[in-house]
């Protein structure tokens, strides 16, 4: 969306530590998990403190790389599962395989008293994700005009929690709108409640060309295909819909827009 930052949408509050994802599963070919804390960090976070275990008990090794990457505000914290190891082909995948196995159970364990009290999180691992999001055939549920209701979109998948905020709702003067995002169902569902109330018109949603699944897939580029994470994608999504004072219906499916930075 031009001009508009896709840093503005602020973030429902939580639990004390939320673990991204969130729902009971991931994929084998999981590239992320992120942690957003109640309170900022206490202090750099140990990667030597995070573990990933299986139905063992035992740690898995060489799952993350040695680099967790934490927000400005020391509020969210990335763990980078290694990539050599996700992607086929690579030589840490040749050689030790993937980390995660379609079919097992891991656990995450966090005991670093930089984020507070021990974190667990434990998913159920299912098959790889190889399919790119497709923004376009999302479905909208679009509010009444003068309420504060959430815009509720259906995605077609899970998409990674960062992502969130490269969604946006365009308002009729053609700026982004100003609003609290929610990520609900397993990361499968965007909420938008607007600071204002809706009033009458033509809306848009519109996608960032870098969002991402869980998989580290793009619209533009799975990521198992080769040099996926430099392959071009230059124009996000605009989806049309309409804010009635009876409630509003999407009117468009999602199109391939002009650049959206």
């Amino acid at each position: 969306m031009a001009g508009a930052s896709y840093c503005a949408g602020s973030i429902a509050a939580g639990p004390e530590v939320l673990v991204y994802p969130a729902g009971p599963s991931v994929p084998e070919n999981l590239l992320r998990i992120e942690l957003r804390l109640a309170q900022p960090l206490h202090g750099p976070l140990i990667v030597e403190h995070v573990k990933l275990e299986g139905t063992d008990g035992q740690p898995i090794d060489d799952v993350f790389l040695d680099l967790p990457l934490s927000s400005a505000d020391g509020r969210r914290v990335t763990l980078l599962l290694h990539p050599g190891r996700v992607k086929s082909g690579l030589g840490a995948n040749l050689r030790l395989g993937r980390a995660l196995k379609t079919g097992s159970a891991v656990v995450l364990v966090v005991d670093d008293p930089a984020v507070g009290a021990p974190i667990r999180k434990s998913w159920q691992v299912v098959a790889p994700d190889t399919v790119a999001p497709h923004p376009q055939d999302w479905t909208l549920s679009a509010p009444a005009a003068g309420s504060y209701m959430p815009l509720i979109v259906h995605m077609d998948g899970a998409i990674n929690s960062s992502s969130e905020a490269l969604i946006a709702i365009r308002g009729r003067n053609g700026k982004r709108l100003s609003g609290t995002i929610t990520l609900v169902d397993s990361e499968t569902q965007w909420q938008f409640v607007p600071t204002r109330r809706w009033r009458p018109g033509r809306y848009a949603l519109v996608t960032h060309p870098d969002l991402e699944d869980e998989a580290g897939n793009r619209a533009c580029a799975v990521y198992e295909m080769p040099n996926a994470s430099v392959a071009p994608c230059d124009h996000g999504t605009v989806t049309y819909f309409s804010v009635a004072a009876n409630g509003g219906v999407a009117n468009g499916s999602g199109r391939r827009g002009g650049p959206t930075r």
